[in-house]
């Protein structure tokens, strides 16, 4: 049991369509009417959900450029959002494999058929050279809690924070979603996530945590918060590389368009409050005295995404 090693096959191959177990899986999946390949990826999220029609830098950019711009940011999300599904099926065999009972078994068995409905709702909308090629930290930190660390942990970190995370990020996908379908899409998934996350509040259970498993703890949202803190940043580097290269003064005014920090600040707060389950006070108090849930300002997050450029 304890030799059990999962691995989350991010790179892993996925043909779709192509495949000849399409059918199959298909014939599982709850359909939602709706045309995924007339979706235009532009036009998905507006740019005013992104908050560039504050932005005089990208006012000036051409047409083809804002274009290019807005579809790289919608483009991001949908490949985020493909990845975090395509992490739920290995998430779910770990879990599945280590559960101490028949009852937390099906649980896990009956979210992971929902992961693999999701990625096959998902799927169409996604450009086929992405579907190898995950984009961001976010997903590399999902990948190592799920490879990494057992399941009284995973229950609090992935089920009660990320899926409670997840509520908030596709309620407002869904609400300012331009495309008919994917907007079917996401409502559905959302009213599946809050059933994961319900369940994983049910599971969690602090006094099965060990001194070295709070250490652990602490330090992944430490790792989460720095990721939400910063802003934006794969937003700005979208628009960074199609105007060409930005000043850090226009870096700067993108980032603050973009609702820096006070919409970081936000996340804080929802991130704070997923923490606060019973026994889990200590840690949050902890993070809260070393600034963890306070936002860098927009200069400072800046001056983190220049270090990576």
């Amino acid at each position: 049991m304890t030799n059990i090693r999962i691995e989350n096959k991010l790179g892993a191959v996925h043909a779709g369509k192509a495949s000849r177990l399409y059918p199959l899986i298909t014939a599982k999946t709850r359909r939602i009417d709706g045309n995924a390949a007339a979706a235009k990826t532009d036009m998905l999220w507006p740019v005013e959900w992104w908050g560039l029609e504050r932005c005089e830098l990208f006012a000036r950019l051409g047409k083809n450029e804002r274009h290019e711009a807005l579809t790289a940011c919608n483009r991001g999300i949908l490949n985020e959002a493909y990845f975090i599904e395509k992490s739920g099926l290995a998430y779910c065999a770990k879990m599945m494999l280590l559960a101490d009972s028949t009852d937390s078994a099906q649980l896990f068995a009956h979210i992971a058929a929902d992961e693999a409905t999701h990625l096959a709702w998902i799927e169409p909308y996604i450009a086929e050279q992405d579907k190898t090629s995950p984009q961001g930290q976010f997903l590399s930190f999902l990948s190592g809690l799920i490879e990494e660390h057992r399941p009284e942990l995973l229950i609090y970190l992935v089920q009660v924070i990320l899926e409670g995370w997840g509520l908030d990020h596709y309620k407002r996908l869904m609400k300012n979603c331009q495309d008919p379908a994917l907007t079917r899409v996401l409502r559905r998934i959302l009213k599946d996530e809050a059933l994961h996350h319900h369940s994983g509040t049910l599971l969690h259970d602090a006094s099965k945590f060990s001194a070295r498993d709070r250490g652990t703890v602490a330090d992944a949202m430490k790792f989460y918060a720095e990721l939400v803190r910063v802003g934006p940043q794969a937003a700005i580097a979208a628009l960074d590389q199609v105007a060409g290269g930005l000043s850090r003064r226009e870096l700067i005014e993108v980032i603050t368009a973009m609702d820096h920090p006070a919409e970081s600040a936000r996340k804080l707060d929802l991130l704070r409050k997923l923490m606060l389950q019973p026994g889990m006070e200590g840690i949050v108090g902890a993070l809260e005295e070393s600034g963890y849930l306070v936002p860098y300002s927009a200069a400072d997050a800046v001056s983190f995404y220049l270090q990576w450029r």
